[in-house]
């Protein structure tokens, strides 16, 4: 047969059967819970707000190096004073956990610290000055501290508060300064990497001076210059070559010795003869070829007087023997021409050479110019960082002057703890309210428990779902002595199992909420105090 829903008078009919172990079960436990309620200890919470105020200098004109939120910075500053070392040192100045210090480590003392701290945030909403939108902003901070007693937690959380006030000012200035200190060392490595590439660069032009980028329109305009002086070099130099030329071919018809009358024209004897054959020598190859006999002559007579000793001297004695002042004349002429002809070859090489300098300058122009603006493109995008960095520095200084005085983003204690005049916690009539529920639940559980641990037929609802149909008849029970025994054998496996429950939760009270001996010893003294 499936089981079907029971009724109300069906469960009513469990706590009849039940009512013993009802009876025992939730008086117990209701006691139990009314006991823990007034012995658990008084816990006393101290708190204090602190204020957080915004920047008292506009943003626009000073920026702060400290770019972390509230929220942050105050959780930052939590886990720096929640040190183990740090929470030693407050638990031993205000003697905190007296038993628990003795029997426990310090990192159980931490951890029982740290639970008794408490920081909270205070939000509110606010306007945004730069987009006028109403936003959500931490405005404010609490903290509190709990312990057994209230004068202990004052001090506590004044403590506590006074470390995260002192902590946003030390952080916020080391910040700062750290900031500073950053940007200075950076600039002045910039700085001499700036003097550095500037020594470059002058050695640089002092090494390539003739071929930097900005000579090259004056090389090449020397280069111009250089090019029509050498032409107009070349143009005089043919001149002078024509002249020197015409003059040599009016000398060859000019006897040097007309002037003087007695000495014949193919007569005389040594270095006059010699002049005068070399005179004839030079008329007659303006005239006719080396195979000339005359020319043929001449030269074999030559040769021979020159053979003979005759032409030691020779100049010396040919302008001591020219007795033709037009001969002497014309002579003179091609001397000054060919002099002028050895100057221009002279200023010709010059010419030349300083060509060929400025040409190489400004072949080498577009190396060095490459080679200067890498130099330069360095150099100037070195500059703008170190100008920037030291316009950062700066700005950095003025932020750090900012947070030594105290004016930029900080906290502000407006509310100290107080001593607190009652407990927080625990909520006695909650506790006892809670108890009972869970008392009369626990009642109805074992009941619940009982009648599935122990399955039988009750009642004639039960026979007539079983067999479908209405019993005729209901019979009491008559024989009461017999009734008598079941109650009596069913009443001790109801008190046992009540005093079972019971052995269960000072067991579970003893290891989970509280040692059973301390228990007894503050309930004593609540006994006492009442």
């Amino acid at each position: 047969m499936e089981e079907t829903e029971k009724s109300f008078a069906d469960y009513l009919d469990m706590v009849r059967r039940r009512k013993y172990y009802a009876i025992v079960t939730f008086p117990v436990l209701a006691i139990i819970t009314v006991i823990v309620a007034m012995i658990l200890p008084p816990v006393f919470r101290s708190e204090g707000i602190v204020l957080i105020e915004n920047q008292e200098i506009p943003r626009d004109l000073v920026r702060s190096t400290v770019t972390s939120y509230a929220e942050q910075q105050i959780e930052i500053i939590r886990q720096r004073i929640m040190t183990t070392s740090n929470i030693i040192g407050i638990v031993d100045k205000y003697e905190l956990y007296g038993d628990m210090r003795r029997r426990q480590p310090a990192s159980e003392i931490a951890i029982k610290f740290r639970s008794n701290v408490v920081v909270s945030m205070v939000n509110a909403d606010v306007i945004d000055p730069v987009h006028g939108r109403s936003k959500r902003a931490s405005i404010a901070f609490k903290v509190a501290f709990m312990d057994a007693s209230g004068e202990k937690a004052q001090k506590v959380a004044s403590e506590l508060i006074t470390h995260f006030l002192d902590a946003n000012v030390k952080s916020r200035t080391n910040k700062a300064a750290q900031t500073s200190s950053f940007l200075k060392d950076e600039a002045d490595k910039l700085q001499k990497n700036v003097r550095f590439l500037e020594d470059k660069i002058a050695k640089f032009k002092a090494e390539f001076s003739d071929s930097l980028p900005e000579l090259l329109q004056f090389n090449l305009s020397m280069i111009e210059s250089a090019e029509k002086q050498l032409g107009a070099n070349q143009a005089e130099s043919a001149n002078v070559k024509n002249q020197i030329h015409f003059l040599n071919i009016e000398i060859s018809n000019i006897n040097p010795y007309l002037a003087s009358g007695n000495v014949p024209a193919g007569g005389g004897s040594g270095p006059m003869r010699l002049a005068q054959l070399e005179a004839q020598y030079k008329n007659l190859t303006n005239k006719y070829s080396e195979s000339h006999p005359d020319i043929v002559r001449i030269k074999r007579e030559i040769k021979l007087l020159r053979a003979s000793g005759v032409g030691e001297d020779e100049q010396k004695i040919e302008k001591e023997t020219i007795t033709n002042p037009v001969y002497r004349q014309v002579k003179y002429k091609i001397e000054a021409s060919e002099n002028d002809l050895s100057r221009l070859a002279t200023q010709r090489k010059q010419l030349q050479e300083e060509l060929q300098s400025y040409e190489k300058r400004v072949a080498q122009t577009h190396q060095v110019q490459r080679g200067y603006e890498d130099l330069t493109r360095d150099y100037s995008n070195t500059l703008s960082k170190y100008q920037e960095l030291r316009a950062k520095q700066l700005e950095a200084e003025v932020s750090q002057s900012m947070e030594t005085e105290n004016k930029a983003e900080s906290f502000t204690l407006i509310e100290p703890p107080m001593t607190p005049a009652a407990p927080s916690k625990p909520n006695r009539p909650k506790v006892i309210m809670l108890g009972l529920f869970l008392s009369l639940g626990a009642t109805v559980g074992l009941i619940m428990l009982l009648e599935i641990l122990d399955p039988g037929v009750r009642g004639y609802r039960e026979i007539a779902r079983i067999t479908g149909e209405e019993p005729l008849a209901l019979i009491p029970i008559l024989n009461k002595a017999d009734h008598r025994m079941f109650l009596k054998e069913y009443k001790g496996k109801i008190i046992a199992g009540a005093f079972g429950i019971v052995a269960l939760v000072l067991v579970l009270f003893h290891f989970l909420v509280m040692d059973l001996n301390l228990f007894w010893f503050k309930f004593l003294n609540k006994i006492n105090m009442l």
